[in-house]
């Protein structure tokens, strides 16, 4: 503090402060600097305050201890040994004697938390601290705010001087105790939640059981509900987690406890049988077997009980949790000493006290299993005597939980249960019985699986499995428990897949099978996988192959050598060499890539043999003649595609994951992948049949297949990349790209696809060029010398561009080198830009085709600067919309606006490095917005239109939370944007508009019968029968639209529209389009129900 003010005039500045601004006030923090800095001491404080101190007004006493309390918080703050042992010492006392003084508490429990943190604060001040809060304060007197001050210095005391409160013990335990007894604040409870839970684990509790008890269980089960915008963020579910980790702290609160949780057991209330269960289940192994037990017997019964009459999956999940809880606590597998492997309900109490261990006991009994859990054995095989019936599933799941609660009880259940199954199965009497009885073998084989880190999306008709295996329980060397029953199951199981009524359930059997670890010898492995591929080939039903290929993606996690060499090669083989010549082949080889997709990803072995073998079938592909609407041509690209798009499926999936091998591709796919369409265009002569891989749309399937490996790859090897790009399309060198033994196999023709000489199938091949460099990191060099230079040529290509595919090429290679390089090229945004949108932009001199390309030019240059929020875009939009006013081009430049925010074309996100700046949509929407919304009121006529086609170009980007707050204030130009004769931008509208319906309605109260007329114009107008793209969704998003106001506008609103519409309705039912006749079934069925 370089002139800090005499400690006198300070204490007078603070003690005649308004309350109001004490808190705010600078001198506790100056005077705390100068104490550091060593102008004077904290004594001369003490001394400055002692007529205040020990005045008589309560009030003037008490602001002179909140100044001397906020100097030692700032003090302590600063630094840590300020304090010695000695003014440390002296300032405990003092504090703890202002404890009991009502004004003062909040400070002296500031104070005292502040000193809990410095070095020289002992054992001793700890003892005192203590045992002044409890001599002196009575939490119930104070409000909430007081009393949390106290928990936090109580939370402080236990968290840096524990050893004194160890060494007060009981007396510590018991002055808690009365201290927080009835405290409802969810605040003040967190904290002593935390306060309790450290005395259950440290502190020597068995003369305070009770107590404690007490002060814990009276809060079970939690009812709090948080207030709206609660500003402390204190949820129920933080409660309850806090309590339970309280409940579960001791094995002493075993029998206090087990009673109490009984009862609440049998409560109406849900949320209090689900809290129940929770801290059951956390509580059983912390109480151990001897307390269980006593209680064994009938928590079995109500959680069987919960199992049967669940409300939901969620509640029978939280019960079999409990159970598997309960049995691993009574039956587990090494233990040292009764109390802890019998219940009392299969043993003498007396043993348990006594201690028998287990080594006493003969080795034939070891694994014996007595008590409680025969009974609840027994119960559930009785249930499955009915396999059909409902009971038997929640019965099966018991025994699930059995077998997960430990490996002794998992021999047990399964050897009294697969038996009676099994031979019920064989039973030619109870053949109608089949498919439910091997439902429930596959769920109780899959409870012996290891979960699944990464389930299959598809496997939904799998039996759930939540629980692990037990660690002990092996199947190596004969111990399994399925050893007895090994025959059957290898006889049973494989041949049930051959009938139809069984098939789904073998199925799931046999894959559960084989993810039982080390059970099956190589040979019985091969034969149940193939038995599965028999299904797969021949499935005679979707159903069927759905569940074949679900089974073997499961497999394929545990066995991937043995796909590799059973699956694969049937697959392949159903993949046919050249096009497909019917449609039955058509639909063969979709499947059969359907199939390898899904089981390429799901080892790193597997991906690469269907790299390998699906690259050597689109080279095969890509050669065979184009044949201008032949059928062999036309099937070729068709086939090529999907190739194409498996492969892109698959490694999506792969990049989602952050799967190590995929970086690898780079160099062993990739190069392959670009020469089987970049060699053909140096082997063109006049007059020669084109080839499939001429085909533009594969470029485009090939390119994003590329960007997907790339975007794995380091920056290093994306240097590389990058410069052998640079050398193979500018200066024709494919050696480096290519590799050197396929760069020999190119034709006469010279490799330049930049020459505007060089065929058009050739300088296609932009598009790969511009997919090669989208996932370039920034910090990668683009494939140039001078960026400057290759940015000029690229604005000049864009306007030479022979088709669509180049022209986009140019545009996504642009917009992504503006955004990743914007500071190294100041030049070309301030001049070349400007110079190139006045000279074929602006002027109304160029060609009407030149200008709208240069437009979308200009626009995705802009969208690659506003995604990195540069002020220079911006001012891009603004000349974007001067151009509204023009006659020829104001309409392209309003719907052209739509372009930028979006961000479905995958070009500009951040998968491929783009510099995206946080909101950026949201701050270019407020900017455009009120711009638009001012222009549309200061024009008049047709001119209004072009701003409320740029509005409705907007709409489906608008994110939905900036929607909320700024939809509203359009409502007007929305409803008027319906008369808009393009189809997409009202569909574009229609879908803004059923937004505020479903979350603002009282917004359109006033409007919604006229907008309700609009949108039936428009669903059976001139629209109503056309198969274009825009006419469809226009339709789809009227019928969306209809279907949302039933439940979100009250009935009056609409009730004299009721008839109108569901006429109208009536007749979208007879829609070509089977999507729009489906919307429209539904809608119709919403109106129908609609009342008031």
């Amino acid at each position: 503090m370089a002139d800090p003010p005499k400690l006198t005039s300070a204490v007078g500045e603070y003690t005649a402060l308004a309350d109001a601004d004490v808190a705010a006030s600078p001198l506790p923090a100056q005077i705390a600097q100068g104490v550091v800095n060593g102008e004077y001491r904290l004594i001369q404080l003490v001394k400055a305050l002692a007529e205040v101190l020990t005045s008589e007004d309560d009030a003037r006493r008490a602001r002179g201890v909140s100044l001397l309390s906020a100097v030692v918080v700032k003090l302590v703050d600063l630094d840590t040994d300020a304090l010695d042992r000695q003014i440390t010492k002296t300032l405990t006392t003092f504090f703890v004697d202002k404890l009991g003084e009502k004004n003062s508490l909040v400070a002296c429990a500031d104070a005292l938390s502040a000193l809990t943190a410095s070095p020289a604060f002992g054992v001793g001040e700890g003892m005192e601290v203590a045992r002044g809060i409890f001599a002196s304060v009575t939490l119930k007197a104070y409000p909430q705010a007081v009393r949390h001050r106290v928990y936090v210095l109580l939370d402080a005391l236990m968290g840096r001087c524990r050893p004194s409160l160890l060494r007060l013990g009981a007396e510590f335990i018991s002055g808690y105790c009365s201290l927080v007894e009835g405290e409802k604040d969810p605040r003040n409870l967190m904290v002593s939640f935390g306060v309790v839970r450290v005395i259950l684990l440290e502190f020597d509790i068995v003369k305070n059981v009770e107590e404690l008890f007490d002060i814990t269980f009276c809060y079970f089960p939690i009812t709090f509900t948080p207030p709206p915008d609660d500003p402390y963020g204190i949820s129920s579910d933080d409660l309850i987690v806090a309590l339970r980790d309280c409940l579960s702290a001791t094995p002493l609160f075993g029998r206090l406890a087990l009673p109490l949780f009984f009862d609440k057991m049998q409560a109406a209330s849900e949320k209090a049988k689900r809290q129940t269960m929770q801290a059951l289940a956390a509580c059983f192994p912390i109480y151990g077997a001897a307390a269980s037990g006593e209680w064994a017997g009938r928590f079995s019964e109500a959680l069987i009980v919960e199992v049967f009459h669940a409300s939901d999956s969620d509640m029978q999940d939280l019960a079999l949790g409990t159970m598997r809880s309960l049995f691993a606590t009574l039956y587990p597998d090494e233990v040292a000493t009764a109390e802890a492997s019998e219940d009392a309900e299969m043993q003498p109490v007396g043993e348990l006290v006594a201690g028998a261990t287990v080594a006493e006991k003969d080795d034939k009994d070891k694994g014996k299993v007595e008590g409680v859990a025969v009974k609840v054995v027994q119960n559930s095989l009785d249930e499955l005597a009915e396999p059909e019936k409902n009971n038997a599933k929640p019965a099966v799941r018991i025994l699930t939980a059995l077998v997960a609660s430990s490996a002794r009880l998992a021999r047990y259940v399964l050897a009294q249960s697969l038996p009676p199954l099994l031979a019920l199965y064989k039973d030619q009497d109870q053949i109608s019985l089949r498919p439910s009885i091997l439902a429930h073998l596959a769920t109780l084989l899959f409870s012996l699986s290891p979960p699944d880190a990464n389930p299959s999306p598809s496997a939904a008709t799998l039996p759930t499995i939540i629980f692990r295996t037990p660690p002990s329980l092996t199947h190596s060397d004969g111990s399994s428990p399925l050893e007895p029953v090994r025959d059957d199951l290898l006889g049973l199981l494989p041949s049930a897949t051959r009938a139809l009524t069984c098939r789904l359930a073998a199925l799931n059997a046999l894959s559960a099978l084989l993810r039982v670890p080390s059970f099956l010898s190589a040979q019985e492995t091969e034969y149940c996988v193939s038995a599965i591929n028999d299904v797969l080939v021949r499935p005679d039903g979707d159903e069927y192959y759905d569940a074949a290929l679900d089974a073997l993606v499961l497999v394929a996690r545990a066995h991937p050598a043995l796909l590799e060499r059973l699956t694969f090669p049937t697959l392949f083989a159903a993949l046919p060499v050249g096009a497909p010549q019917s449609d039955a082949e058509l639909e063969a080889y979709r499947r059969a890539l359907e199939a390898l997709a899904a089981l390429g990803v799901c080892h790193p072995a597997l991906f690469e043999l269907l790299a390998v073998r699906l690259e050597a079938r689109l080279e095969a592909l890509l050669a065979l003649p184009a044949g201008a609407g032949g059928r062999e041509g036309n099937g070729a690209a068709l086939y090529a595609h999907h190739v194409l798009a498996t492969l892109r499926a698959v490694l999506g999936e792969k990049v989602r994951r952050a799967d190590a091998d995929v970086p690898k591709y780079v160099e062993r796919f990739v190069p392959g992948l670009l020469a089987m369409f970049m060699l053909p265009t140096t082997r063109e002569e006049a007059g020669e049949e084109k080839t499939v891989a001429e085909d533009v749309r594969l470029l485009v399937d090939a390119g994003r297949v590329i960007n997907l490996v790339l975007q794995r790859v380091d920056v290093d090897r994306q240097s590389a990349f990058s410069a052998a790009v640079n050398d193979a399309f500018h200066r024709g060198k494919l050696e480096a790209l290519l590799g050197a033994p396929t760069a020999k196999e190119a034709g006469p023709v010279p490799f330049a696809p930049f020459s505007s000489s060089s065929p058009t199938s050739q300088q296609n091949l932009l598009s790969l060029f511009t997919s090669c460099l989208l996932a370039m990191r920034p910090a990668v060099s683009l494939p140039t010398e001078d960026l400057l230079s290759f940015l000029r040529s690229t604005l000049d290509r864009s306007l030479a561009c022979q088709n669509e595919i180049q022209l986009v090429a140019v545009l996504h290679l642009l917009a992504n080198s503006v955004n990743k390089r914007a500071q190294d090229v100041p030049e070309f945004l301030e001049q070349d830009l400007p110079a190139f949108f006045e000279s074929h932009v602006a002027s109304t001199s160029s060609p009407e085709t030149t200008r709208r390309t240069a437009l979308r030019v200009w626009i995705w240059a802009a969208k690659g600067l506003i995604v990195r929020s540069d002020s220079r875009g911006y001012a891009m939009v603004e000349r974007v919309l001067a151009l509204f006013d023009d006659e020829k081009l104001g309409r392209t430049a309003a719907a052209s606006l739509g372009a930028i925010a979006e961000e479905k074309d995958g070009v500009l996100s951040k998968e491929n490095f783009a510099v995206i700046r946080l909101l950026y949509r949201q701050r270019f929407f407020t900017f455009l917005l009120p711009k638009l919304v001012a222009s549309h009121q200061e024009t008049t006529g047709t001119h209004q239109t072009v701003y409320l086609a740029a509005l409705a170009s907007l709409l489906q980007h608008l994110p939905k939370q900036l929607a909320l707050t700024e939809l509203p204030k359009l409502v007007p130009l929305l409803i008027t944007s319906l008369d808009l004769p393009d189809a997409s931008l009202r569909a574009n509208v229609l879908d803004a508009l059923g937004t505020l319906v479903a979350e603002v309605p009282a917004e359109l109260d006033n409007a919604i019968s006229g907008i309700v007329g609009k949108v039936l114009r428009g669903l059976n107008g001139e629209t109503a029968t056309a198969q274009g793209r825009a006419a469809v969704h226009l339709r789809l998003s009227s019928l969306q639209f209809l279907s949302v106001l039933p439940a979100h506008v009250p009935y009056l609103s609409l009730h004299a529209q009721k008839a109108t519409v569901l006429k109208e309705l009536g007749r979208a039912i007879d829609d070509p389009r089977r999507d729009v006749r489906r919307a429209a079934v539904e809608c119709r069925s919403r109106w129908f129900l609609y009342s008031g």
